[in-house]
């Protein structure tokens, strides 16, 4: 937040604008809420297909306390800009979701989310809801090749930026909490695999549906084996206990 902080005092000071950086801290809080609400809105836009919708939404996300307390002038705090971080990652996703060619904004997912693990300790319920919605649309059959580069973007340019955050490390590679969504992105790659391999040799849904099985059981084996063999000699291998 102060780095967000600095920039926009810089930035205003470029431009011509004389702020004291104290003034800006003081506001920051405002400019965040209004663009928290105006993502919200978007976001209920994608959702619906419905502007009424998105204004609706957004003029409720205007008035919630919770809101209104993370976005008073001078509340200079990590959620302050935070929720702004987190609303835009959930557009952003929904968004490279709209058709065929609009994968590419998980790129800018993956910006947002990164932003949002530099802000916030909350990041993990990010993550954790993008990818609870993208195995969600593989188990009701709405797996697409969109859904695979999207959350592909998505999760590799965000972890990759968000081991970049000293306080955050490899957590998202060690921590339980955080291998759901790695498992998801596995998963994906592996229907994808199976999805290309139906339109290059023009299999049935039975062959499909049978490549899966062979694919899956074959990727789990390996990941067992990978976990129950030992590690071999080696800069890999633990230190012994003294």
């Amino acid at each position: 937040m102060q780095i967000t902080s600095v920039c926009i005092w810089k930035v205003l000071g470029w431009v011509g604008i004389d702020m004291s950086l104290n003034d800006v801290c003081a506001y920051v809080p405002t400019w965040f809420g209004v663009l928290a609400t105006l993502f919200l809105g978007l976001l209920a836009r994608e959702c619906s297909g419905s502007w009424n919708a998105g204004l609706a939404a957004a003029g409720i996300m205007a008035i919630i306390p919770a809101h209104i307390m993370r976005s008073v002038g001078g509340g200079y705090d990590n959620e302050s800009v935070a929720v702004t971080a987190m609303c835009s990652t959930f557009y952003f996703w929904v968004r490279s979701l709209r058709n065929e060619n609009s994968w590419p904004f998980g790129i800018a997912a993956g910006l947002a989310y990164i932003y949002m693990v530099a802000a916030w300790g909350g990041y993990v319920f990010v993550l954790n809801l993008v990818g609870i919605h993208a195995i969600t649309l593989v188990f009701v059959g709405r797996h697409s090749t969109k859904l695979q580069r999207a959350y592909t973007l998505f999760y590799i340019i965000g972890t990759a930026g968000a081991v970049q955050v000293p306080v955050v490390g490899w957590t998202p590679l060690k921590s339980l909490e955080q291998l759901g969504p790695l498992g998801v992105l596995v998963i994906l790659q592996l229907m994808e695999y199976c999805e290309t391999q139906r339109r290059k040799r023009d299999l049935t849904d039975q062959e499909v549906n049978a490549l899966r099985v062979k694919v899956f059981l074959g990727t789990a084996g390996a990941g067992i084996a990978a976990g129950v063999l030992p590690p071999p000699p080696g800069p890999l291998r633990p230190p012994p206990p003294p």
